[in-house]
């Protein structure tokens, strides 16, 4: 009995110490599993803040506008007898496009061939030829013609068909005088002024930037949108680059309104904006390999850089540009070109 009660004792013992030993290996892994996570080491993708200069840019939207456009109407009413173009016609001054037949001359050979039709006798017969002859012999059809050069843009009438009096029978459009109209925002405008510079680009035309220059803000806002109309004339394109340009082509217009000069900046990505607050943060790499977040102000931007500012930021500077998100203060990172 008393062998039985010292076994007991010796195997609680032996459970008590491999329990003991468990406990202590199992703290040693969190120990180390807590260093591990210290010296973790993320790997980004760095550039260099530099000092330079920047254009300060308006970007709005429009589409191009021919400023000499002339609708072509008919200033009698009768039949449309031909239209000898169509749309996409190039025309120039004095060429025929439609001839209309009076109403009183359509009216005369509609009387004449009634009775032509409805003569039961030879002297009938005879009288309907004569009135038919009267009504042809005094037909004056009107021939309209092309007052200006330019494209035909749209028509608005058909051969056959009855127009009225000062009836619009197309539209002919001088490509020579296009010019892009923008809408620009109220709280854009008072940076834009007449002869200020401008590129315009066109979705239709990858790759293709016109150059142009504000030509005029137009006095007036236009209250539901909130924008004023302004025209920007293309500067210094060739005859050939302009033919590619058709009215109505929505684009895009950058007007430079300035330039920030010996400004601090950086690639795009390196911003990291918070859209509960409205402002920005970037990541900054240490001496010594740690991450830094920076508040920093925002100024002038371009399509791949920005304008910053933050007290102490300096030229040559190594901010984050991939793997900048959710990066934290102190975080070790091995920075790349």
């Amino acid at each position: 009995m008393k062998n039985l009660h010292t076994h007991l004792l010796l195997t609680t013992f032996v459970c008590i110490a491999l329990a003991g030993c468990t406990g202590r290996h199992g703290a040693g892994d969190e120990d180390e599993n807590a260093a591990s996570a210290v010296n973790a080491v993320v790997v980004v993708k760095t550039a260099p803040v530099v000092r330079g200069d920047m254009e300060t840019v308006v970007a709005v939207t429009g589409s191009t506008d021919a400023l000499r456009k002339e609708k072509i109407i008919t200033p009698i009413a009768g039949t449309l007898l031909s239209v000898k173009v169509l749309e996409g016609t190039p025309v120039h001054r004095g060429d025929l496009l439609a001839v209309i037949q009076p109403r009183e001359t359509r009216a005369a050979i509609t009387g004449a061939d009634a009775l032509l039709r409805a003569a039961g006798t030879d002297a009938e017969r005879l009288e309907a030829r004569h009135a038919m002859n009267l009504a042809l012999a005094a037909q004056n059809n009107l021939n309209v013609r092309a007052t200006t050069d330019g494209v035909v843009a749209s028509r608005s009438a058909t051969e056959g068909e009855l127009v009225a009096e000062n009836a619009e029978l197309m539209t002919v459009v001088d490509l020579r005088t296009l010019v892009f109209v923008a809408d620009v925002p109220l709280g854009e405008i008072a940076r834009v002024h007449p002869g200020e510079r401008a590129a315009v680009t066109f979705q239709a035309l990858p790759g293709e930037a016109f150059r142009a220059r504000v030509d005029a803000v137009n006095p007036r806002s236009d209250p539901g949108s909130q924008s004023v109309r302004v025209r920007i004339s293309f500067t210094g394109e060739d005859a050939r680059r302009m033919s590619s340009l058709m009215s109505d082509m929505g684009g895009l217009a950058r007007i430079v309104t300035g330039k920030h000069v010996g400004i601090l900046i950086v690639p795009k990505p390196a911003l990291l904006r918070n859209d509960e607050t409205d402002t920005y943060t970037i990541v900054i790499a240490t001496a010594d390999s740690l991450a830094r977040v920076l508040p920093v102000e925002v100024g002038a931007r371009t399509d791949s850089t920005a304008e910053v500012s933050a007290p102490g930021l300096l030229p040559g500077t190594r901010v984050v540009v991939e793997g900048n998100y959710s990066l934290a203060d102190s975080t070790r990172i091995a920075p790349g070109e």
